[in-house]
């Protein structure tokens, strides 16, 4: 099970990867276009849509290599065994955030499609399949939380 969540965290930022490619090229062809006087509609909006999705489908393998934010000032002065406690506690909440964020925006997300929500301007874009794809991130960043818990309770991490 261990090997399948590092491969889909993997596949999560490759991913990530392809879409700063893209998102770099609608920025440039969007600067070109508006260079000789023909703007493209909607560049800058897509641009906004993927760098939400590159940030959240990479939240996963963040959280694999232990890189996100982390406040060490109190930890610092703990015993081993009361660092662990505190480690133990602070993923069991972080475990619990990510749940119900993934629930409020999944709860979202459905009624973004039901509702065909969208952003008005020169051209319509759909909200849902990026917030689908946030869906599918946070799914990512819960089961890399919840492995990591396990590894910390079982005395591995």
């Amino acid at each position: 099970m261990s090997s399948l969540i590092t491969k889909f965290n993997q596949f999560l930022a490759a991913f990530c990867g392809w879409l700063m490619i893209g998102m770099m090229l609608l920025l440039v062809a969007d600067i070109v276009s508006r260079g000789i006087g023909k703007p493209l509609q909607g560049m800058a909006e897509l641009s906004v849509f993927v760098m939400i999705i590159v940030i959240y489908l990479g939240l996963a393998r963040c959280e694999e290599h232990r890189e996100h934010v982390n406040l060490e000032l109190l930890t610092n002065f703990l015993p081993a065994g009361g660092r662990r406690l505190f480690a133990v506690i602070a993923q069991l909440l972080a475990i619990i955030t990510v749940a119900l964020l993934l629930y409020a925006v999944f709860q979202n997300t459905l009624d973004s499609f039901a509702n065909h929500e969208s952003i008005e301007g020169t051209m319509e874009l759909r909200i849902w399949p990026v917030k689908a794809l946030m869906v599918a991130g946070l799914f990512g960043f819960l089961l890399q939380a919840t492995r990591f818990f396990i590894e910390l309770v079982k005395g591995k991490a």
